[in-house]
């Protein structure tokens, strides 16, 4: 049911004349000032209720997506990052990113290509004055925003997606949005805006124009729901890092196997044992890990993908050394000169 709403909300705030719903309002405590609502307005009955337990539902779904890229630690600006490619374009895929999510110096960020698209961030979300999410070939209805606090869109922006979060949405002076606003749990503020319920299919892909070329408009769409989880056979065995090697202060060459049956794999990294706070997915079994802490020890995990589920992990110490000899048949300590180049190595074998 929280798919008519345009405006979901416990406590539901319009502070200029002007804002337009096309699509249902609810709230427990309604505004002094009253938008036009092209649908129907909710306060606590059956189907404001039933909307509330489907955000929930749904943001469970959406939370439980393994990721396809980790963001470095910290807040990331979407319109100027270029560590998941190139700046301020992104594919289908599922977004971490451990901080706070911004839009900002009234940029653009353009999602390109039909699929889902999810935002997960553990901290706030901002868009600032001017800025734009715009669409190549996706759907409004297939972007997900799911910040672990409070979400402020800017004065004059343009916003597509569903944006769950009970930790309150602020939206800014003549923001168009196309797409949801769900904090039921929380407060949602308007001031002159215009949000549209895009109308979504069942189908699986975007809809698209008789010349073949992708509708933008966001209002036509793959789903009304978040992706459904998807379902894995059992990944059995486990790959084996036979050897790395450091090319830059910035970067290493990785290579793995033997492997039998699985030729994709989940390969994650970072500064500590247990923090992987970086993850890149890779056909075949070599690559390379590029934009890394200068001359930082590294931790590398490996581990075979189905595309849905992840199997076990093979783990390695990399600092220092120029290279990295071949495993062994279990843990390896190699000392090269004094303590220059230290490897502890705990691997696992295939079943």
């Amino acid at each position: 049911m929280a798919n008519t709403f345009g405006i979901l909300s416990s406590t539901y705030t319009n502070t200029a004349g002007g804002t337009t719903i096309n699509g249902d309002l609810g709230y427990t405590t309604g505004p002094a000032t009253t938008p036009t609502v092209n649908g129907t307005t909710h306060s606590v009955d059956s189907t404001y209720s039933q909307a509330g337990i489907d955000q929930n539902s749904a943001l469970t779904l959406l939370n439980s997506q393994p990721c396809t890229f980790n963001f470095a630690v910290g807040a990331v600006d979407l319109a100027s990052d270029a560590t998941h490619g190139t700046v301020g374009v992104y594919s289908p895929g599922v977004y971490c990113i451990t901080g706070a999510a911004s839009i900002g110096g009234g940029g653009t960020i353009t999602l390109t290509g039909s699929g889902t698209y999810i935002f997960r961030m553990t901290g706030a979300f901002n868009t600032s004055a001017g800025s734009i999410v715009a669409l190549s070939g996706a759907s409004a209805c297939d972007v997900w925003w799911t910040p672990g606090a409070a979400t402020t869109l800017g004065a004059n922006s343009t916003f597509f997606g569903t944006d769950i979060d009970a930790s309150g949405i602020t939206i800014g002076n003549a923001v168009n949005w196309t797409g949801r606003a769900l904090a039921f749990g929380g407060t949602v503020s308007t001031a002159g805006d215009t949000i549209l319920v895009p109308t979504c299919s069942s189908s699986s892909s975007s809809s698209s124009s008789s010349s073949g070329s992708s509708s933008s408009s966001g209002n036509s769409s793959s789903s009304t729901n978040p992706p459904a989880v998807c379902t894995s056979g059992e990944i059995k065995g486990t790959p084996r890092i036979i050897e790395a090697k450091r090319l830059s202060s910035t970067s290493i060459s990785l290579n793995w196997g033997p492997y039998q049956g699985r030729d994709t794999f989940v390969v994650e990294y970072g500064t500590k044992n247990g923090d992987w706070i970086y993850n890149t997915k890779v056909t075949g079994f070599s690559t390379t890990l590029n934009l890394l802490p200068a001359n930082q020890p590294i931790w590398i995990r490996v581990a075979a993908t189905d595309g849905c589920a992840v199997g076990s992990y093979s783990e390695g110490f990399f600092a220092g050394s120029p290279s990295l000899p071949k495993a062994g048949a279990g843990p390896q300590n190699t000392f090269s000169g004094f303590y220059y180049s230290i490897i502890h190595w705990f691997q696992s074998f295939a079943a």
